[in-house]
């Protein structure tokens, strides 16, 4: 699910032959049309062609969810352009009547790069693989159509740094106390890389994300919905220099596209672990999860990522 906005305007302010950059599992992006198709009836903001399942009413159990975050990044001379980080996420979702408590980590990090970019982006494996605690609570309950709805009210997340409060201005140079290495790479923040053959680099930054989601169920193991996301970043530094100078030129701001951002959750075990249930037409093997059989009581990161274009093909 890779959330980094200097990279983006970078990408775009040397835009040149058609070019896909991610990292380990790099995930084909959807089309706004496509993502926006709404089934008669089903009214927005759930962006999904399918029809809601009333029938699902309790969503104990664990969950891998792909989440999809655009935003719009203006540079000079090349304009305004979206910006697509997608995220993936291991959770548990524990449920008592209505009230909904979603544990676990994120597991991989991509960014699907502009169409027509020279630079490609590339989330490390040592940021892209951080797998970074996430907790939030919400509800699931019915809503006025008889189906019940996944909403996950909004939360801000840091990456880089360590805040007093989510919401404290974030760190402006290396130097502050309040910056980590948290991808552990040896340099502050967290590190992604552009791999053009005429510009090539990496920068250090913070970052501050926050998104909510509102989501439907269109199956016994699959949700579908829109997540609100903003995105702001500073960078601490970059190797080279340049790469900061440029950043300095660019703005960014939310993508009012509804459904240019989006989530999609499948689940992969029931409330004790793995139920060897059918996603999307593939079996999930209890055996391949945590290194072989007898090991299926939960899934880890490193299967979620084996098994990305299995679960959201």
């Amino acid at each position: 699910m890779r959330n980094h906005l200097v990279p983006a305007f970078l990408t775009v302010l040397v835009a040149g032959c058609g070019s896909s950059g991610g990292g380990s599992n790099p995930d084909a992006p959807v089309a706004a049309s496509e993502a926006g198709m709404q089934e008669a009836g089903l009214p927005l903001p759930y962006c999904t062609a399918k029809p809601a399942l009333a029938s699902v009413t309790d969503l104990s159990g664990t969950w891998v969810a792909r989440v999809t975050g655009s935003q719009i990044v203006n540079a000079p001379i090349v304009g305004a352009i979206a910006n697509q980080n997608v995220f993936y996420l291991l959770v548990t979702i524990s449920q008592n009547g209505a009230a909904v408590a979603v544990n676990g980590h994120y597991c991989d990090r991509a960014q699907i790069n502009a169409p027509g970019t020279m630079v490609p982006v590339v989330i490390p494996d040592a940021w892209a693989h951080t797998e970074k605690v996430v907790s939030r609570t919400g509800i699931f309950a019915p809503g006025a159509d008889g189906y019940s709805i996944l909403n996950l009210p909004s939360v801000t997340e840091i990456a880089g740094a360590l805040l007093n409060a989510p919401t404290d201005p974030l760190p402006t140079t290396a130097s502050d106390p309040r910056v980590i290495d948290e991808d552990n790479d040896g340099h502050p923040g967290i590190t992604v890389r552009l791999s053009g053959q005429s510009f090539a680099g990496s920068l250090y930054s913070v970052q501050q994300q926050t998104t909510a989601i509102h989501a439907i169920a269109v199956a016994p193991d699959r949700l579908e919905g829109t997540l609100a996301f903003t995105s702001k970043q500073v960078v601490l530094a970059s190797d080279p220099a340049t790469i900061a100078v440029l950043y300095a030129q660019s703005t960014t701001s939310p993508d009012f596209v509804t459904c240019n951002s989006g989530v999609v959750l499948v689940k992969v075990g029931d409330a004790t672990g793995i139920d060897g249930g059918v996603v999307d037409g593939g079996a999930i093997d209890a055996g391949d999860v945590d290194g072989g059989a007898g090991q299926g009581s939960s899934v880890s990161c490193a299967w979620v990522r084996a098994n990305e274009t299995v679960l959201f093909p």
